[in-house]
């Protein structure tokens, strides 16, 4: 966004947020939510490359129909206002805790974690990446939240010996040193079976015929850190 103003960066980061919603908006709500005149969320979209607003919205209907659709309609099974709502609030309860995101495979709990760990001290909310046990214990700050990640897939394609009861052990000595549990899990067979203060059960399609675990659960805890977002 290099030439932007600060104003019209802040006008493009909401559009954005509406885009990764797979939320349209037209120019007046953008602009009535920016406080701006609408010649001036013109004026940004613009300054990207486009002819005008329409020529965005235009570009954005062609890519999605070219492509099957930006994300998922669907990241969850159930009411997403409901998890995205528990996980924020989850999460910005244990803001002056130690927080662990486990990230024992390296494809699918690795980049996650090493993301989402990022994102949360923006937050100011402390987690660390970790697949070791000694990291729920005697930590310098009171035990936060704990989250893993159960993908249906992991077991069979992982070929390290890990098995359905995968992470499992991790979670049990967490939850037992005090941690609030969250389980991001697309495997409905584990998600009746994991000890969660919180399961959220992110949707098992393939849409596309792609795997989209990872991109639904980063929906989840991108919509959960916006509702953070909004309520500072």
């Amino acid at each position: 966004m290099v030439g932007l103003t600060p104003l019209e960066r802040d006008i493009i980061q909401l559009l954005t947020q509406h885009i990764s919603c797979n939320e349209e908006i037209s120019l007046t709500e953008l602009a009535e939510e920016c406080h701006v005149a609408k010649s001036t969320v013109v004026k940004a979209v613009q300054k990207l490359g486009y002819g005008g607003f329409g020529d965005l919205t235009y570009n954005i209907r062609l890519n999605a129909q070219s492509a099957g659709g930006l994300l998922p309609r669907r990241p969850v099974s159930g009411d997403v206002d409901d998890q995205v709502d528990r996980l924020s609030r989850l999460l910005w309860s244990c803001r002056d805790k130690h927080s662990i995101l486990f990230s024992g495979d390296h494809r699918i709990g690795a980049p996650l974690s090493s993301y989402m760990c990022r994102k949360l001290s923006m937050f100011g909310i402390f987690a660390s990446a970790s697949y070791d046990y000694l990291m729920v214990e005697h930590h310098a700050l009171d035990p936060g939240t704990a989250i893993f990640f159960f993908h249906r897939e992991l077991p069979g394609r992982a070929n390290w010996g890990q098995t359905s009861g995968y992470g499992e052990g991790m979670l049990r000595a967490a939850r037992d040193a005090g941690f609030s549990i969250v389980a991001f899990s697309d495997d409905p067979e584990k998600s009746t079976r994991v000890q969660a203060d919180l399961c959220i059960a992110i949707d098992s399609r393939d849409d596309a015929g792609g795997d989209l675990y990872m991109t639904r659960v980063l929906m989840v805890f991108e919509m959960a850190l916006a509702r953070i977002s909004k309520g500072l």
